[in-house]
């Protein structure tokens, strides 16, 4: 079984001072449940996905779940999997395993049993609330038959869809009379399981306290200016960080969440006019793929005075694009990682050129510092590695030693990953390490070139990506996604290039078309899967 705890085991010294600053503090999520529920019973909680529900439903229906829970034999600290996309059950199932002392762990609609198998042995997973509603997959019947595969694993619960065999629905348990929870978990117990890209043979899972989760999203909350009567839409599944932590930030600040199961242009836009969201919480790629559809109209926008944007760096064209269609509103970027959950962001008062063009400002308390290849820390505007430390942060991987030795320096600060540097304390990423192409030690950062060729009429979406090269080590291979009827050549996108000024050493040297990219619930490129599929290489 996994030891959580011991991934919570923070040095003393730490707990002390992030709790004396006032980052850490006692509340869970069902403290700010109960809060509205005292000031306004019929607060709309969330619309759309299914039946609008109230703060009061909410906080009835996870009590009664809660209840049944333990009746089935859980306990405080099991393990209950979220396999959910984004709709009312989501939140009664995440809300009522916190309640009985459960920890929720996430995972993305598109996991089959080949990816769910070593996550759920990893963590020793009791019970999963799993949707059947999805067109070629029975969810249900997949988790009953890895039960012989998980040992752990004992119930099977079914929030939406027919119940196989020996699973149970939802809605039977949530008859169940509601009764007081005799030992509910405290701030420092673990709250939420994340995992992130790892692979399938060694997982690494990221298990978050009450104290680092409810802190992410209250200082986000007033970061952001979520407001009391916001309606509030996040394209991102709640299985990943920023959905999750977007879903937690509506809750703390009393704003209802605008629910959107899956995602599609004409889905997006429908939601948010139905809804009549007022801030929107989406990946550069739906605002782009929106807008190349020609759905961002006057009655989708009307009503929204805030786009916040994470997953990926939003160009500053599209930056300028979206704020000229927005009549009320203006786009801030935002920056988190599964780890970290959410702390960088531009805030309501950040000028315009900061918003084109930088990430934001990390919250109080937090330290960042940017290190070269070598270690050496680096200077004012100088590109690095964006490295962490803060009262958000992970203490480590769920049973990963490994994992962890190589995510933290010798002092304690988290390696991001993510190539970035720091002017007047603002934070502008410029890529990711491991997407570097090493053409025969000339290191070749695509992000730029990639926003280059999504401006060309033939493409939608376009990736640069590592092809194994004998004699230079790495050469540049472009993947792209062609709009419909258009084709494109080689010569074709490098003339491109050469137009926008990209120097020839940067070009690619090799294209594959594709009909579609392998994206995370954030719409970021995958590119260790697209390498694979493309070149069999990642």
């Amino acid at each position: 079984m996994a030891d959580l705890n011991a991934a919570l085991d923070y040095p003393a010294e730490t707990r002390q001072r992030y709790i004396a600053d006032g980052f850490w503090q006692e509340d869970r999520p069902q403290d700010w449940l109960a809060r509205w529920v005292a000031a306004d019973r019929d607060k709309p909680v969330s619309l759309g996905g299914g039946p609008a529900m109230t703060c009061a439903d909410l906080q009835d229906k996870a009590r009664r779940l809660a209840t049944a829970l333990l009746e089935l034999g859980l306990g405080k600290g099991d393990v209950v999997i979220l396999q959910l996309p984004n709709i009312p059950q989501l939140l009664v199932a995440f809300h009522g395993v916190q309640m009985m002392g459960g920890v929720p762990a996430m995972v993305h609609m598109p996991y089959r049993a080949a990816e769910l198998a070593p996550m759920l042995n990893h963590i020793g997973a009791r019970a999963v609330v799993c949707f059947n509603g999805q067109d070629g997959y029975d969810a249900a019947a997949t988790f009953l038959e890895l039960k012989d595969a998980v040992p752990s694993l004992d119930a099977v619960i079914v929030a939406a869809g027919d119940a196989p065999g020996d699973a149970i629905l939802l809605d039977r348990l949530l008859e169940t009379e509601a009764a007081p929870i005799a030992d509910p978990p405290t701030a420092a117990d673990p709250a939420l399981i994340l995992f992130t890209s790892g692979t399938s043979s060694s997982p690494k899972a990221v298990v978050h306290a009450y104290y680092t989760l409810c802190a992410s999203a209250r200082v986000s909350a007033e970061d952001m200016g979520i407001r009391d009567g916001d309606i509030v839409l996040c394209a991102p599944a709640f299985t990943h960080a920023f959905g999750l932590v977007c879903s937690l930030i509506y809750l703390y600040a009393g704003a209802t969440a605008a629910l959107m199961p899956a995602y599609t242009p004409p889905v997006l836009a429908d939601c948010i006019r139905d809804t009549g969201a007022t801030v929107i919480c989406v990946g550069p790629a739906h605002i782009a793929a929106n807008m190349k559809a020609g759905l961002w109209t006057e009655d989708v926008t009307k009503n929204i005075r805030a786009v916040f944007t994470g997953g990926a760096v939003c160009p500053p064209d599209l930056v300028d694009a979206f704020d000229a269609i927005l009549p009320h509103g203006k786009l801030f970027q935002v920056w988190g990682m599964t780890e970290v959950l959410m702390p960088v962001c531009n805030r309501p008062d950040a000028s315009d050129d900061e918003r084109r063009h930088s990430l934001g400002q990390a919250p109080r308390g937090h330290h960042i510092r940017f290190a070269d290849e070598a270690g050496n820390i680096l200077g004012e505007n100088e590109e690095g590695e964006l490295q962490w430390r803060g009262p958000f942060m992970l203490h480590a991987y769920v049973d990963n030693p490994d994992a962890t030795a190589d995510a933290f320096t010798d002092d304690g600060f988290f390696r991001t990953g993510d190539l970035a540097r720091m002017k007047d304390g603002r934070v502008f990423i410029t890529g990711r390490a491991k997407d570097l192409i090493n053409r025969g030690g000339i290191k070749i950062n695509p992000v730029d070139i990639e926003a280059i060729l999504e401006d060309h009429p033939a493409v939608v979406q376009a990736a640069l990506i590592p092809a194994p090269d004998e004699v230079l080590g790495e050469r540049a291979c472009l993947v792209v996604v062609l709009a419909p009827d258009a084709t494109l050549a080689l010569s074709d996108a490098q003339a491109w290039l050469a137009q926008h000024e990209v120097l020839k050493i940067r070009w690619p040297e090799q294209l594959e078309v594709v009909d579609a990219m392998p994206m995370t619930p954030t719409r970021k490129i995958i590119k260790g899967k697209l390498a694979q599929q493309v070149l069999g290489t990642g």
